[in-house]
This record gives C-alpha cells, structure tokens and sequence, in this order.
C-alpha cells in the first residue's frame, strides 16, 4: 500500500535533489521514525528512552545530508 508512493515520490525526488540526497534522505528519515517508536513503544514495541548517542546519530546524519546537497548545488558552471 506504501509501496507505490514511496516509488513515485522517490523517482521525482531523484530527478530533482539527485540520487546521493535521496538515499541519505531517506534513511535519515527510517532513523528519525525509529527513534521515535522507540521512545514511545509504538507499535507494541518496548520502551528505548532517547540517549546521547542515538541523538548525536541523528544530528550527524542531518548535517551530512546538508553537505551532500549543499554540494550537489554549487557545481562548476561551463567555460563559456
């Protein structure tokens, strides 16, 4: 059921931000979801408190998306 639009939104989000931002995107947000199921028990899950560790994950992945697209913008211009 899921399947579907994460494809379609995936094949859009290539075109546009590149493969390189779309992949890290993505599993910083399973990473995000995760911690937050975690800390809530969602899901019949057990209750794993926030830690530093997991935070400083997180906050790690956020800032290596930003330099991968960062990057991916300020490419070269041609030679005229």
């Amino acid at each position: 059921m899921c399947g579907v639009p994460y494809i379609v939104i995936m094949v859009v989000a290539v075109q546009r931000i590149g493969t390189a931002v779309a992949t890290v995107a993505v599993i910083f947000g399973q990473l995000s979801m995760s911690v937050l199921i975690d800390n809530f028990g969602l899901l019949g899950n057990e209750v794993i408190s926030r830690s530093g560790s997991r935070i400083s994950a997180l906050v790690c992945l956020a800032i290596a998306l930003y330099f991968i697209y960062a990057s991916s913008k300020s490419e070269p211009k041609e030679a005229q």
